[in-house]
């Protein structure tokens, strides 16, 4: 008999699939390995993740396809800021046809120009700010942190970090307040995510488990769209942009919007949420800097930035080559894939100094966590202030602290980086 998990329990279960899947064999701790990588054979031939039985970004369906891998900062942020000769097709391969190939990271030249255009407006950061009192802090603050300080205790990532970003978030796409369709619309998001598996078995299972996902959510999410219209109420939300937007000229249909819905949502939530986790786990292995920002919040900002650097969720991008290319005198030829190795190029020691230190006041280079270039992220700037204010919140947490009745958490993964749980207590 199939046993029908809580909402919040699937949420975790399918969190953890693709922290196991994108884990592998790779070491808890790759960066020792990675800077070796970086220091003897900065373009190498093979790709890292596979190596480690991880998906790769460049070749998740396993075809065979050559590729390179790159550990320096200055290699990779020269791929991606050359979209015209390193294409992104290929980040459709793993699960693109769960979303029936709507993906706008898997676009390319005017077709990704037109469409970025046509939906980043209400993602720019000075409509995001307007959310942070509006939006963003009451949820964090009455349906989350309020009800948590009493205890004194919690699983930050069960508890918090999983729910709070789905809520602000599905609340910004104009959702209705069902905390049952939040939770079934981010475990579909998860499990369209987990896919990719190097383990041909599971992905027997998480393929097909991926496709029925999809069809899930376009099939749930259909009827909020209809919904929305029908009330005739377009408010400041992104179901209401979406619904007065014109793409080439024609306004989208509701078909349309839900295709669309559906793609953001796979990076709507989970990837904030390891992004915090893994922000929480370096503050809470370094008192002394939490210390830091606990007395001065104007570094809430610059500790959201360095810990994204020095241990950041998306540790791989992947690219394929237009046309023969160079990398550091090695011929790239047409059609080799290349695997950007982003968490080997943020801790580069020829672009930050003693890279492996947590240093809030770090001279900042640009930022790859996110991407860089025309294919940057566009959820970034929701993330990074949904992170800044639970930031803040944990910080008003007396003695917050690890519980040594649970062994202490452990960032894994060689992509999809994350803990499975942060158990930690505070004074009440």
């Amino acid at each position: 008999m199939t046993v029908k998990l809580d909402p919040l329990d699937q949420m975790v279960a399918d969190y953890s699939l693709v922290t196991n899947g994108y884990a592998g064999k790779a070491p808890n701790n790759p960066y020792p390995m990675l800077a070796e990588k970086r220091s003897t054979c900065p373009v190498m031939h093979g790709d890292i993740l596979q190596q480690h039985q991880v998906p790769s970004m460049a070749d998740y369906m396993m075809t065979g396809r050559p590729i390179v891998s790159l550990f320096r900062y200055k290699d990779i942020h020269a791929v991606l800021m050359n979209p015209a000769d390193w294409q992104s097709y290929i980040v459709g391969d793993g699960f693109g046809a769960a979303v029936d190939n709507m993906l706008l990271t898997a676009m390319d030249g005017s077709e990704h120009g037109a469409f970025r255009s046509t939906l980043q407006k209400p993602f720019m950061r000075p409509q995001i700010r307007k959310l942070i009192d509006t939006l963003i802090r009451p949820v964090v603050m009455n349906d989350f942190v309020d009800k948590l300080r009493p205890n004194g205790k919690a699983d930050l990532l069960r508890e918090f970090a999983l729910p709070f970003p789905i809520r602000a978030i599905y609340a910004y796409f104009g959702f209705p307040d069902d905390k049952d369709l939040l939770a079934n619309l981010a475990s579909w998001a998860i499990q369209v995510v987990a896919a990719p598996q190097s383990d041909p078995e599971l992905a027997k299972i998480t393929v097909p488990q991926s496709m029925v996902a999809g069809q899930s959510m376009y099939d749930t999410l259909l009827p909020v769209v209809q919904a929305y219209r029908a009330r005739g109420e377009m408010r400041e939300d992104i179901l209401g942009y979406m619904m007065q937007a014109q793409h080439e000229g024609q306004m989208f249909t509701d078909e349309e919007i839900t295709a669309y819905i559906r793609m953001l949502l796979l990076a709507a939530g989970e990837t904030t949420t390891r992004s915090f986790a893994n922000m929480m786990v370096q503050l809470l292995e370094n008192p002394d800097v939490l210390e830091e920002v606990r007395q001065d919040r104007t570094l809430i900002a610059k500790a959201v930035t360095e810990t994204m650097r020095r241990d950041p969720t998306a540790g791989a991008l992947g690219r394929i080559a237009a046309r023969d290319m160079e990398i550091d005198g090695i011929t790239i030829p047409k059609g080799t894939a290349v695997l950007l190795a982003i968490t080997a190029a943020n801790r580069d020691p020829q672009v930050y100094e003693d890279p492996d230190r947590l240093w809030l006041k770090r001279p900042m280079r640009p930022l790859l966590s996110f991407g860089f270039g025309p294919h940057m992220c566009m959820g970034m700037h929701m993330a990074q202030a949904e992170i800044e204010v639970a930031l803040d919140a944990m910080l008003d947490l007396p003695n917050l602290r690890f519980d040594p009745a649970f062994p202490l958490p452990e960032i894994r993964g060689l992509n999809l980086r994350g803990p499975d749980a942060i158990h930690v207590l505070w004074d009440t």
